[in-house]
This record gives structure tokens, C-alpha cells and sequence, in this order.
């Protein structure tokens, strides 16, 4: 009799163990986030290595994109269900009918800290910043790199009308180009500002103390109306990550150069970046960007603030 009654207890604790385990699983939150391997993005990768994401009941599943042509099409194909990125971008796709908001700015440039720069090239005669603009920036035509050209060289007392632009998309081959004097100058992202500076070139112009630098995280609108409590628990996740960047820089260093593709002259010697807590990006930035595109005729809708940017998800 003893021996019926632990059989039933047994069976009894191993159905309540089951029924634990799947209501567990139930609640798990399992979701594709992409990103590319940017500085800015750290914070992602902190997350998903820290065990942050599960922390707050999350399974995500953090893809890397080689560029960010690869990462759009796979949002538009649905097979993630939100992305890392520029401002820019998001309004593009809205304007052309997908459905994708920004929930939160994760990075910009402050006083201090850059994030890209114009750079005059080492064999270059002329290295003043009015200079370089006349003989000719290498940049992205219609990206952000070029929106923070035109937006950034004028601050720097540079008329709109004098600056002539190479269009070198490729990041790698714009460096290239740069170093060995084929352009005069050229736009690049950290860190390769500061390997082009290693070998010779000299910065003009930075975006430091600007805010027009900012990236942001952005999900499926459909993702986002199904998914509130995940979309707020990720963005947490995020936050924690951004804090502990901020608070143990060198713990996190070997994940910056690996994840970061961070260039291995600079891995022990590139600053780590600070973060602040997540934000609803602003509108003056948002729409900002939205006219410039309005004025290349990138973007040929009308659209408001509301249509590019979903509140209420930060906790």
C-alpha cells in the first residue's frame, strides 16, 4: 500500500514538474532581432551573452547582417521581427508601404564622443575642412552618411552649395581611397575614424555635440501590436546591457571586438562606448530626416511623426 501511495506521489510531482515546465515555456517570448556588427550595437550582443534577454523572459535570437541592404530585406521578408539601424531607413520602408515603427533611440553621439567623422587625407595639400569639400567627400549617396554631411559641414561653416560628394558606398574601399590620396576625403564611422587617423589622416569635422547621430531599434507594427509586454521586456534588456557597458568597459571588450568587428590594431586601445537608457526617439530628429528625404526625393509621401514612431513601450 505504502509503496501504490509513492507511486502516486511520484506521478502526481512529475505532472505538476510538466505543467510547470510548458506554462514556463508558454511565456518564453521567442523572437528574431537583427542587427550588423557596429559599435552602436553592443549593447545587443551584451544582452544576448549576459543572459540579459532571458533574464526578462525572452528567447531572442540576435542575427548578424554583413550590411544593411541584407538586414532590410530580410525585415521585409519577415524573417525578423525587428532591427538595429539609422533613422533613416525606417522611414524609407514606411514610405514604400511596410510596417515597421521606431520604439527607441539606443545611441548617440555626445560633448565627447563620436561616432562618425570627415577625414582629409594624408597625401592631401589642403586639410582645412573648406578644402576637402571642394575637392570632393567620399560618402554613400542617399544614406545616412551623406545626410550627416550635409547636415554636419555647414555647422562647421561650410556652404551648403561648396560641398562636392564622391559616391563610394562601400565603407571598406572608401578607406582604401582615402589613405592612398585617390579622394581628398572621406566620411567614416568609428572605429575605422580612428584607424584612418592611426595611418595618417586627420580629422576636419566630427559629429561629436551634434545628436544627429542617432540609431535606433525598430520592430513590425503587426509584431508590435501582438507583442507589447515582449517589446517592453527587450527594451529592459537593453537598458541592463547599456548599464553594465557603462559600468565594467573592459569586461565587455572582448565582445565589442568580436561582435564589433573592431580592427585588431585598435582592440586593446579603442574606447569603449557609453550608452544611455533607451528613449523615444525626438521628433525634430525624425522628421529632420524625413524632409531631407522629402528634398532628394527618396521619399514622396506625406508622413507624420506618428507614422514613423511607436510610444509607450519604454519602461
Amino acid at each position: 500500500m505504502k509503496r501504490v501511495k509513492s507511486i502516486v506521489v511520484f506521478v502526481i510531482a512529475l505532472v505538476l514538474c510538466l505543467a510547470m515546465t510548458a506554462h514556463a515555456a508558454e511565456k518564453t517570448q521567442a523572437f528574431k532581432f537583427g542587427t550588423i556588427p557596429v559599435l552602436q550595437s553592443l549593447p545587443l550582443f551584451v544582452a544576448a551573452e549576459k543572459g540579459f534577454f532571458r533574464e526578462q523572459g525572452l528567447n531572442v535570437d540576435i542575427v548578424l547582417f554583413n550590411s544593411a541592404m541584407e538586414k532590410d530585406i530580410a525585415f521585409t521578408s519577415g524573417q525578423i521581427a525587428g532591427y538595429f539601424g539609422d533613422i533613416m531607413t525606417p522611414v524609407v520602408l514606411v514610405a514604400n508601404g511596410m510596417k515597421i515603427k521606431m520604439v527607441a533611440v539606443n545611441f548617440n553621439t555626445t560633448a565627447d564622443q563620436r561616432m562618425f567623422a570627415v577625414l582629409a587625407s594624408p597625401k592631401a595639400k589642403d586639410q582645412d575642412v573648406a578644402s576637402v569639400a571642394a575637392a570632393g567627400i567620399a560618402t554613400g549617396s542617399n544614406t545616412i552618411a551623406e545626410y550627416l554631411i550635409i547636415r554636419l559641414l555647414p555647422e562647421n561653416k561650410v556652404p551648403r552649395g561648396s560641398i562636392k560628394l564622391v559616391d563610394i558606398k562601400s565603407i571598406p574601399i572608401r578607406l582604401q581611397m582615402l589613405l592612398s590620396g585617390q579622394v581628398s576625403a572621406a566620411l567614416l564611422p568609428e572605429p575605422l575614424a580612428t584607424l584612418a587617423e592611426t595611418k595618417g589622416a586627420r580629422t576636419v569635422a566630427d559629429d561629436r555635440g551634434y545628436g544627429i547621430s542617432a540609431t535606433v531599434l525598430a520592430f513590425n507594427t503587426d509584431f508590435l501590436s501582438r507583442n507589447p509586454a515582449a517589446v517592453r521586456s527587450f527594451l529592459a534588456a537593453v537598458d541592463k546591457a547599456s548599464a553594465y557597458i557603462n559600468q565594467h568597459p573592459d569586461e565587455v571588450r572582448g565582445i565589442m571586438n568580436r561582435s564589433c568587428k573592431v580592427p585588431e590594431a585598435l582592440q586593446s586601445s579603442f574606447p569603449i562606448p557609453r550608452f544611455p537608457k533607451v528613449y523615444t526617439p525626438a521628433e525634430s530628429q525624425v522628421m529632420d530626416v524625413y524632409r531631407w528625404l522629402r528634398e532628394k526625393k527618396i521619399v514622396k509621401k506625406d508622413l507624420t511623426y506618428k507614422d514613423l514612431v511607436a510610444d509607450g513601450y519604454i519602461r
